[in-house]
């Protein structure tokens, strides 16, 4: 990623990229990222909806605290929106939760949001396709083959998460218990029906009809994601004194929606790369798509110093909790061979 992102800077020289720049203004980094701070603010009522459907009653402050330590695991990993999931499963257990309802919550909440981003990311894909902008065939092929990907993906994942007899959680645990013959052991039993309880509670957050207004809540904030982002990015060229058209923005939008797809942690250098090709693709200024991808990359580094602090005040409780649950494993273990 590191020589990804410093070959990109190299190919587009630092003096093209500084050029590019019309005329700083400052004034504009404030409401930059205080329009930032609201997207992780949605997000956090977003999961709070979902767990208001479950009856579990947590305060926006607490999961938008969640919300920023999880940020620097994810943004560290190959897998930027993914990566740190599991933390916040153990982190929700220090809540008092149980872990099938914290696992089905943090899937569910990850699906509505990359969902709604994924379907509103493939048809306006499709929208600027019918719509006579003169984009090259090469352009027009690669964007339906996103529009239809996206699209592919979403109602395949609905379909797999709301499955009424298993889900594709329970078919991984099979296929891995069989591959490394730990489907014998007497505590993948016990594993398997945990799971499928997570699986029971996903299918009632996504389909039961008492739910359905938390879920459709949760939707409403998801919603609020792209014009937050619009603004985000809108503020940002302000302040690099850059004037593009509201289609532009859309497109740099989606363009660093499918970059954060590829395995590379912060997506170093792919970021970069796909701005480049976004405002190339307009026959607008290139550098300046660089440009904004390092505004925007500072803006994470930022958010990533508030998640180190924030996970080096939770996380020793975190790993306290990780190390107590394996050693209740080992010991139920223990006693199970000693019964015997």
């Amino acid at each position: 990623g590191l020589a990804l992102f410093g070959l990109v800077l190299k190919l587009a020289g630092l003096e093209n990229i500084v050029g590019s720049v019309k005329s700083f203004s400052p004034a504009y980094f404030f409401p930059f990222l205080l329009v930032s701070f609201a997207l992780f603010l949605a997000a956090a009522y977003r999961w709070k909806t979902i767990l208001n459907g479950e009856k579990i009653r947590i305060s926006i402050w607490t999961l938008l605290k969640y919300k920023f330590v999880v940020f620097g695991l994810n943004y560290l990993t190959p897998s930027v929106r993914l990566g740190g999931e599991p933390i916040k499963i153990l982190l929700l257990k220090r809540q008092n939760v149980k872990l099938s309802k914290s696992f089905a919550s943090v899937v569910v909440d990850n699906f509505v949001g990359m969902g709604f981003d994924a379907v509103i990311a493939a048809l306006v894909l499709l929208v600027l396709l019918v719509t006579g902008i003169p984009f090259s065939e090469s352009a027009r092929k690669l964007f339906m083959a996103l529009a239809v990907f996206a699209l592919f993906g979403v109602t395949a994942s609905y379909l797999l998460l709301a499955k009424k007899k298993g889900t594709v959680f329970s078919y991984l645990l099979t296929i891995a218990g069989t591959l490394t013959g730990t489907k014998k052991h007497k505590w993948f039993k016990p594993l398997s029906e945990k799971v499928a309880k997570a699986e029971f509670y996903m299918r009632e957050m996504l389909t039961n009809r008492q739910k359905s207004k938390n879920l459709w809540l949760a939707i409403l904030f998801a919603s609020l994601s792209w014009p937050l982002t619009v603004l985000q990015y809108k503020l940002a060229l302000q302040m690099l004194g850059i004037d593009v058209s509201f289609t532009q923005i859309l497109i740099s939008i989606i363009m660093l929606s499918f970059t954060t797809l590829i395995p590379i942690p912060g997506a170093l250098g792919v970021q970069e790369a796909g701005q480049f090709s976004a405002f190339k693709l307009f026959s607008a200024n290139p550098h300046a798509g660089i440009a904004l991808s390092l505004v925007l990359r500072a803006k994470d580094m930022l958010f990533l110093l508030v998640s180190f602090l924030l996970v080096s005040r939770e996380g020793v409780g975190v790993f306290r909790l990780i190390n107590k649950k394996l050693t209740d494993t080992l010991n139920g273990r223990n006693k199970r061979k000693n019964k015997e």
